[in-house]
Formats: C-alpha cells, structure tokens, sequence
C-alpha cells in the first residue's frame, strides 16, 4: 500500500508554474552549484535567505522549501568533509569511502525533518512490481508501454555496453586486479546511499507536497549538480542527471528502490574499472 497519495497522476504542471515554487527550484539547483564549488560562505548564505524569502510569496508552501532548506545544509556539510579527507587522509580509497559514507547524515537530516514535521513518506524497500508499465511518451500514458522488466532490462544492457567501451579504452587490466574489493565496496556503498538520499526520501518527499513531475525535474538535475562536488564538469555533471531522470522512473514505476541501486551499483562498478573513480 503506497503512503503517499500524488497530487496528480499524470504530472500536471500547474504546480512548476507556481512563482514560489518555481523560484525555490531554481535557488535549490543554484545552491547546489554554489556549495558544489565551494563559493565563499556569503554566498551560500545567500542561497538560504533567498529561499526562506520565498516563502513569503503567496500560497507558497513552506514544507518543500523547508526540506530543500535541509538538504542544501546537510550537503554544505558533506562538501566540507570531503575537502578535509582529501586534506588529512593519504589513503584515497579510505577517503573515498567515508567521504561517500557521510551521505548517510543527508539521509538522517530529512527523515528527520519528515518525522518532526509529520510528513509521511516510504522509500519502498520492497520487491519490485516488475508487470508495472511505463509508457511513451509520457511516462503515466502515451501511446506504447512495456513491463518495466523489459525497460529496466535494455537500460541496464545499454550503459553495460556503453561503460564497457570506457574499461577497455581507460582500463588498465593489471590495476583492476588490484582494486576489486575497493570497486565492489565503493559501488555498495554509493549505489545504496546515493539511491536512498535522492530516490529514496528527497523524491517521494516532494512529489508527496508538490507533485511526482516537480520531484523529479528538481531531484534528476540536482542528483547532476551533486557530482560537481565529486570533481565532474559541469556539463558531464548535467548528463548525470539524465541518469538520475531514468533512475527515478524506475523506481517510481517498479514501487521499489531496489532496481534503480542495482542498476545504479553496475554503472559505478564499471566507473571504477574506468579509471573515473580511482585513477590507477
């Protein structure tokens, strides 16, 4: 049984039109692009002050700029241990690990925030509904469907392909001997988190308050801008959000987080062997 009851079943775009909401959208990518790149702190206080003025619009709702509010501190603080494990720990897979074991507190911070605040949410930690289909081209109705088995499956064949392409060319087969246990450990580790923070609460979160086309447009492109902290361009960063657009639909059409970590663990492993994670 689902506990979040969306808004509108198809997407309806009224509520992106709304000025408030729209307007904490934009600040929210922004803030993101701002901690992402380490401005000076003036700025980041700016990107809050402009979001809590938001909310002084009319028929704003305050929960969605609140939980975006959450979220932009949690990932200051994320940015600022990063830059101190790099600093003080000499061992890169060590800090690589902890640094993406820190998403955890992001996690904690929101669900937090829906326990203090009453909001109802489920990351739906359950057997994928795998006869669920999912139509073109517009998602909830179009004029084609598949089961999301056959989606998922092509997916997930399509970036084994396109990955693989990278570990032969960037690969080094004597050094992927040698970073097997970081690669399973590291694709664990932020497959599982990584999914949990921005599928898991931060999407069901505002498409619960706002509507599931509102979550996903804000989450997918955020879920990008995330990676800039991570050492990713700018415009590579903006492709990661393609990903996080898929991952979303994936989960959101199977009821379950599990397909999108799967898929999500394979890609990370393959980034690995590339030489995109550990330089080796």
């Amino acid at each position: 049984m689902r506990i979040i009851r969306w808004r509108s079943g198809r997407g309806d775009l009224s509520d992106m039109k709304h000025p408030g909401l729209m307007g904490g959208g934009i600040v929210f990518l922004l803030g993101m692009v701002v901690i992402a790149c380490q401005a000076h702190l003036a700025w980041v206080l700016l990107v809050f002050v402009t979001l809590a003025g938001i909310r002084l619009i009319p028929r704003t709702p305050g929960l969605p700029l609140l939980f975006m509010g959450v979220f932009l501190a949690g990932f200051y603080g994320y940015v600022s241990v990063r830059t101190f494990l790099r600093l003080h720990v000499e061992d890169m897979e060590t800090a690589i690990l902890i640094e993406r074991g820190t998403l955890v507190i992001l996690i904690a911070a929101l669900v937090l925030t829906a326990k203090l605040t009453k909001t109802s949410f489920s990351m739906q930690l359950q057997k994928p509904k795998w006869d669920n289909r999912i139509y073109f081209p517009f998602i909830t109705h179009g004029f084609h469907s598949i089961p999301i088995r056959l989606f998922f499956l092509f997916s997930v064949m399509g970036s084994v392909i396109g990955f693989s392409f990278n570990v032969f060319l960037f690969g080094e087969w004597d050094g992927m001997k040698e970073i097997v246990l970081f690669a399973l450990a590291f694709s664990i580790v932020n497959a599982t988190l990584e999914e949990m923070l921005w599928r898991g609460t931060l999407f069901p979160i505002l498409a619960g308050q706002v509507s599931w086309m509102y979550a996903l447009v804000v989450t997918s492109l955020a879920f990008g801008l995330h990676h800039i902290a991570l050492g990713i361009p700018f415009w590579a960063a903006l492709g990661f959000s393609i990903g996080g657009f898929f991952f979303a639909i994936v989960k959101w059409r199977s009821e379950s987080l599990f397909p999108p970590i799967l898929w999500h663990f394979i890609i990370n492993l393959l980034m690995v062997f590339s030489g995109f994670i550990l330089p080796y």
